[in-house]
């Protein structure tokens, strides 16, 4: 819909079609362990998926965008960016000493726990009480999110070496969660950002470093020492590569979603929409999207004792467990229509004002904010924290 270097959003998804599909459908052929009638199935309910989604996202596209009262909306630029500037050191001087409290508050750092897959998803004698959780989650949000922000500031000014500091710190910090999106999310968002307005050749070598860094997070857990190397080699077939394997081994999203149908079209269990708003009932709610997923491919079994964030489905297959073909269509469109309608917003955004740093918030909200909206089938509490966070940037508060 906007074919542009300055569609940072849509570039990110190179290197993950890259890792999650390509490599696992075309090099390992994942989906031959499967059946044809599982097989066939998920590749009709992502077609029909497609192309309901693609119509959608074309009339929300061609929606006309209007004024709105956003602060980057009203405010002139200079006055803007000093306020982006004023809440970004607030927030990472929230964040930061919040995150050490949280560290200190659970008694363990993920990345060297005796289990650090257990630690890192709060399970057996890793977990903590409900409070440090929030004071944990809430300051990880924070950081997450107004990393690639900090890095920008830093960027547009060398002289602020309060931020590059404070980024560095933040990104170490989350990586010590084993958290390996939000971690590098930041450096990730930055550097596409940068290229992508700096000139054409430089966005040209872009594409090759966004391929490179998704690689790399998917050899993470194997460098640190987390994943052993030998631990895949026993699902070889006679024409398989370790690189590949390897490399399909951080995103296992195809091998996930026929795993999930299998389990699904030999015992159905029809959500009826309910996991839409099942992410936002705290705890281990059975219509969690997470808890959801795991509860169909682990049928009988006690969710409590499984050390997983449950199974990353596509909407038309959200849309298919909750109506079958109706909802195929229906939350396919759906999705399509809000993606397009906040894609012509950020287009308009970013083409008007072609400041690095504003693009850069923007491009935030919208990833943050408005991409969650779109993917309005797994609504989730932890959606909620950003948004709270980004209305500083969004709309004027008054800050002492």
């Amino acid at each position: 819909m906007w074919p542009s270097r300055y569609n940072v959003p849509a570039h990110l998804g190179v290197g993950f079609v890259l890792i999650a599909y390509f490599v696992p459908a075309l090099i390992l052929k994942v989906q031959d362990d499967y059946s044809d009638e599982v097989v066939n199935l998920y590749v009709t309910i992502l077609v029909v998926g497609t192309i309901s989604y693609l119509i959608g996202m074309f009339l929300g596209f061609s929606i006309k965008p209007g004024k709105t009262n956003f602060s980057f909306d009203v405010l002139p630029l200079n006055l803007y960016e000093e306020r982006v500037i004023r809440v970004t050191k607030m927030f990472l001087c929230i964040g930061i000493p919040s995150m050490i409290l949280g560290y200190l508050m659970m008694g363990f750092v993920p990345l060297f726990a005796a289990d650090p897959v257990a630690a890192k998803f709060f399970r057996g004698q890793y977990q903590v009480p409900f409070y440090t959780s929030i004071v944990y989650l809430s300051s990880f949000l924070i950081l997450s999110n107004i990393t690639p922000i900090s890095i920008m500031i830093w960027y547009q000014d060398k002289k602020k070496v309060f931020f590059l500091i404070a980024t560095i710190v933040a990104i170490c910090l989350m990586m010590l969660s084993l958290s390996r999106g939000p971690a590098f999310t930041g450096i990730l968002y930055a550097i596409i950002i940068v290229m992508s307005f700096k000139s054409r050749k430089s966005f040209a070598l872009l594409i090759f470093l966004i391929i490179f860094i998704y690689l790399f997070s998917s050899i993470f857990y194997y460098l640190i020492g987390i994943k052993d190397i030998n631990d895949i080699a026993g699902g070889f077939k006679s024409d398989d590569h370790l690189m590949w394997r390897v490399i399909a081994g951080g995103t296992v999203d195809i091998d996930d979603q026929l795993n999930f149908l299998k389990f699904f079209v030999d015992n159905p269990i029809w959500t009826y929409g309910r996991t839409v708003v099942g992410g936002l009932v705290p705890s281990h709610y059975e219509w969690n999207p997470s808890v959801y997923t795991l509860r169909v491919v682990n049928p009988g079994e006690d969710l409590s004792t499984l050390i997983s964030g449950g199974l990353r489905l596509p909407g038309p297959v959200w849309g298919y467990v909750s109506f079958q073909w109706i909802g195929v269509v229906v939350f396919s469109f759906i999705s399509g229509l809000i993606k397009g309608f906040f894609l012509k917003y950020v287009k308009t955004w970013i083409l008007k004002y072609k400041s690095i740093l504003t693009s850069t918030v923007i491009i935030i909200i919208a990833t943050a904010i408005f991409e969650p909206l779109s993917g309005f089938y797994t609504f989730s509490l932890y959606t909620l924290p950003p948004a709270i966070i980004l209305m500083f940037y969004m709309y004027r508060f008054k800050l002492k």
